[in-house]
């Protein structure tokens, strides 16, 4: 669907399906857009909302151009005897082997070959395979992260990556990739009521503008935005806003996206309109389960110290158990969601021994079963010892606790920033950088702690006057929060590390098709 908003606001088309006439209608409702000189945004958000009152009749997104695989490597561990004597300073010597494993074998069919690129270190470091699985077996002395682009009978390519793993004999993770062309049209559903829930809706909000017709103050526009989403029910909609230009206002349209469960989109020239659309549809064609929801049970005597994340989360307690759950939102296919938490831990009891904390679960709805699907209790275990020597972090842990520790600086720095205290937000955000600087993945040169220092050295540069930070330092540093927050791509080169094969790839296709 198509609304216009100016002074008056104009419903240029209802909800259509995507087929060639739907196709024809929507041309035709873009080509009347006109620019105006006037901003009703919330006339116009609440008209948007309300066309999905009115959507009846209007199918699921055909899911047939999409196919689930699995990419990963096996692992062998390899004696002297096998191959001789390690190079110098390696442990042990590894065997792996790279491959794809398909749902069908006519899936396999579509691939017509994968080109694999390996570590800079290795003679050939890019290989092509012809034959499914895809098999690439080598021998090697560490991990590092596989490149695998598929290009397909069709004539397009897809690409993946895996970071190989060492240790269990093999990990995989299963991805939904569009292997078969694209359907040409949108059926209508013989039994539609069946996979109501399985529809995946959502609004697009585009302004470059601030409110100044219709209501204008931030909250009374999020509170209108709030009470028009529950109206809609079961056919309630997530909300993504994208804000062009110096002269929309960074907090109301994070505002509104917060409340729509969706995201805020910097676009900053006019040549990212394209890209910032099509990784947010991307997205939203990739939605592979929604209302994900996260819960930890702990054992009593274990209690909960902090939740890290902006996520919203209810607390609870019964017979000395305590209780987390955490909304996780949606999830387009590949994403992941990392929450950490803090737990203080009771004496322990009996030293060098085994201790369960607690109980994981998790829920979503599957979009593409159409049923709910739920995960554990998975049981949480640490060894309680005596005395411990001093142990490395986790690596992962520790990128995602930087993670947060980001979030956390950007959103207290903007925060001051926009109390006129610029001083005090550069001071935020070089404190923060320098911590991760210092920490042992940033002195090693670990590119996703290096990825969140540039994120918040580029915020501080925005920092050196009020027209740079008015013009674009809040709206950069407020999509940069979000992004790493979600763990979502928006738009923003610092939050391509969050992206995904279909939102890069999407991304990538409106880039090439906008034309000026």
């Amino acid at each position: 669907g198509l609304v216009e908003y100016d002074t008056a606001v104009k419903v240029l088309a209802p909800l259509t399906p995507c087929d060639v006439d739907g196709r024809a209608k929507l041309d035709a409702a873009l080509a009347r857009l006109r620019p105006g000189s006037r901003t009703n945004l919330s006339g116009g958000l609440l008209a948007g909302l309300a066309l999905h009152r009115t959507s009846a009749g209007v199918a699921p997104l055909p899911r047939a151009g999409m196919q689930r695989l699995q990419i990963g490597n096996t692992y062998r561990c390899l004696s002297q005897e096998d191959v001789g004597a390690p190079p110098l300073g390696a442990e042990q010597v590894h065997e792996w082997t790279m491959e794809l494993r398909f749902e069908s074998p006519e899936d396999a069919t579509l691939v017509r070959k994968v080109r694999y690129t390996l570590h800079d270190s290795f003679a050939n470091p890019v290989l092509e395979v012809i034959e499914p699985p895809f098999r690439l077996t080598r021998l090697g002395w560490g991990t590092f992260t596989v490149k695998a682009e598929l290009i397909l009978n069709d004539g397009r390519t897809l690409q993946l990556e895996h970071d190989l793993t060492f240790g269990p004999p093999e990990t995989f993770r299963t991805v939904l990739l569009p292997l078969r062309p694209p359907l040409p049209s949108v059926h209508a559903l013989t039994n539609p009521a069946e996979l109501e829930e399985a529809v995946v809706r959502s609004t697009f909000l585009f302004t470059d503008g601030l409110a100044n017709v219709g209501i204008q103050k931030t909250d009374d526009v999020c509170k209108a935005a709030r009470g028009a989403l529950e109206e809609l029910g079961d056919r309630r909609c997530t909300l993504s806003t994208f804000g062009f230009g110096i002269d929309h206002s960074a907090a109301l349209l994070q505002g509104l996206a917060e409340v729509g469960g969706g995201i805020y989109s910097y676009v900053e020239s006019e040549d990212q309109i394209g890209q910032a659309f099509g990784e947010a549809l991307g997205g939203l064609l990739s939605t592979t389960h929604q209302n994900a929801q996260l819960s930890l049970k702990l054992t009593p005597g274990v209690t909960l110290a902090r939740v890290c994340t902006d996520f919203a989360y209810e607390r609870s307690e019964e017979d000395g158990a305590q209780t987390v759950v955490v909304e996780a939102a949606d999830l387009f296919a590949e994403e992941r969601r990392d929450i950490l938490v803090m737990l203080k831990l009771p004496s322990a009891i009996d030293t060098d021994s085994d201790q369960v904390l607690g109980h994981f679960c998790a829920r979503a709805f599957s979009v593409v079963m159409s049923r709910s699907e739920a995960v554990g209790p998975v049981e949480l275990i640490v060894r309680r010892q005596e005395s411990v020597d001093i142990v490395e972090s986790n690596p992962h842990v520790e990128r995602h606790r930087s993670r947060y520790l980001t979030t956390e600086a950007l959103s207290a720095a903007n925060q001051v920033a926009r109390q006129g205290q610029l001083a005090e937000a550069r001071r935020i955000l070089s404190e923060a950088a320098s911590k991760l600087s210092a920490s042992d993945l940033g002195a090693h040169g670990d590119s996703v702690i290096l990825g969140l220092i540039a994120s918040l050295t580029d915020c501080q540069n925005d920092l050196r006057d009020q027209h740079q930070y008015r013009s674009v330092g809040d709206k950069k540093m407020t999509c940069m929060t979000m992004a790493h927050t979600q763990q979502r791509a928006m738009n923003l080169e610092a939050t391509d590390i969050y992206g995904t094969t279909i939102t890069r790839s999407m991304k990538s296709y409106f880039q090439s098709s906008v034309t000026r």
